[in-house]
């Protein structure tokens, strides 16, 4: 795995409350099963996913993360089944039912940092990937990653992957979405002590406020790059 690489990986984790029958922690089943979902998704856009078992790999991911392989072009989702502290708790207070609904949600927020990231290394679609605050007169994929690893831009990659998520919800779930969402925005501002770079509440809200909808047209994924760009400028 190439240095690059591991720098362009990201970490997503759901909270929300609920006083029904908690889910277990995810199996290899479930979780194989959300990445293949969404893989329909990818393949819409022109990009290959493939599924890798963290543990087996040697890597210590939890539960879900991706990143694009810069050498083949193919997204590269590990899943692991081993329980990590703090996902026990979240696992606890999902309803069992609703667990397949959020793990894809888990998998369209991984999904989405592939597509990011080929815009950046692969396509060079800097205005498109960086914050209207960032310089990009003469950026290079050299440049970009120095951004990237300078954590700079850590929250913006997120904020696009949360979108995303809602915008999944939203087809998935369109007369309780709002709840979904509320329960990943709350989760982002609980955990922003822990984790400041992922606190994408203020953006999440400012979606479900406005209720923002994609173009018929758009993917999801389309869709959360423009509405990331509106949500800046507000």
């Amino acid at each position: 795995m190439s240095t690059a690489y591991r720098y362009l990986v990201a970490v997503l984790t759901f909270v929300c409350c609920t006083d029904v029958s908690a889910a277990a922690y995810p199996t290899e089943d479930q979780l194989r099963t959300a990445i293949e979902d969404v893989s329909v998704l990818l393949k819409v856009e022109g990009l290959e996913l493939a599924i890798l078992d963290a543990q087996k790999e040697g890597v210590a991911y939890p539960l879900m993360a991706a990143g694009l392989n810069l050498g083949s072009g193919v997204c590269l989702v590990f899943y692991s089944t081993k329980p990590t502290d703090g996902l026990n708790q979240f696992f606890d207070s999902v309803d069992e039912k609703e667990l397949p609904i959020w793990l894809k949600a888990i998998a369209v927020h991984e999904a989405t940092h592939c597509i990011e990231q080929r815009e950046a290394y692969i396509h060079k679609r800097f205005d498109k990937v960086l914050p209207q605050d960032v310089k990009r007169d003469n950026m290079t994929v050299q440049g970009y990653l120095s951004v990237v690893k300078s954590g700079a831009v850590e929250t913006w990659g997120e904020t696009l992957a949360d979108i995303a998520s809602v915008l999944y919800l939203k087809q998935a779930v369109p007369d309780d979405w709002q709840r979904y969402a509320r329960g990943i925005a709350a989760m982002r501002h609980d955990l922003a002590v822990k984790w400041p770079a992922h606190d994408t509440s203020v953006w999440l809200y400012k979606l479900i406020a406005a209720n923002a909808e994609k173009a018929p047209e758009q993917s999801i994924f389309e869709a959360a790059f423009q509405l990331r760009r509106e949500l800046q400028s507000e």
